[in-house]
């Protein structure tokens, strides 16, 4: 009990030491990626349990993206798989409110995001790129979010948990990101 007590205390730490120290944010690759042209689209295989998912696309500063997802399993954070309202989960996650233990919100990648939230970020501008899909605009009529690319260099993909809480996530998406201009 006492060393999962420190092995909280430390993620606890760590967790609040990359929310305080600008620019500090261990995540994703800087290198530039494939860039994708415009009018070119790539498609994504994305899993729930990768922390950082290397999209290997990188994206030019200015440029317009649309992102379009399709879930193809349930979405599971443990046992949650259920938001506020009682649906299943998909890529805007759950509200604190549904946390067993509420204090641990504090652990979240992004304490501005839900839980379990697609986040998208850029590691060449980390703090300028931090993004949920719920700050994205929503097109209805293509199905597509859209969002304008922060810095150049490669997109990551996560969705908004703890580190070190990855292993216990479920989900699969299919997510098509086109450069519109």
């Amino acid at each position: 009990m006492k060393k999962l007590k420190a092995l909280a205390a430390l993620i606890a730490t760590a967790s609040l030491i990359s929310c305080a120290v600008p620019g500090w944010m261990p995540l994703g690759d800087a290198q530039p990626g494939e860039v994708l042209m415009p009018g070119e689209t790539a498609a994504l295989q994305f899993f729930t349990n990768i922390p950082n998912f290397d999209t290997e696309v990188g994206l030019q500063a200015g440029a317009q993206y649309a992102l379009r997802i399709n879930l193809l399993s349930n979405w599971v954070d443990s046992t949650i798989d259920k938001n506020e309202n009682g649906q299943t989960l998909d890529q805007y996650g759950f509200a604190n409110s549904i946390m067993p233990i509420p204090a641990v919100s504090v652990l979240k990648r992004s304490r501005e995001h839900n839980w379990f939230e697609l986040m998208l970020l850029q590691a060449n501008c980390k703090r300028g790129s931090l993004v949920g899909i719920s700050d994205l605009t929503f097109d209805e009529a293509s199905g597509s979010y859209n969002f304008v690319a922060t810095c150049d260099g490669k997109l990551t993909l996560f969705v908004n948990d703890s580190y070190g809480f990855y292993g216990n996530n479920s989900g699969f998406a299919s997510i098509s990101l086109s450069r519109v201009n």
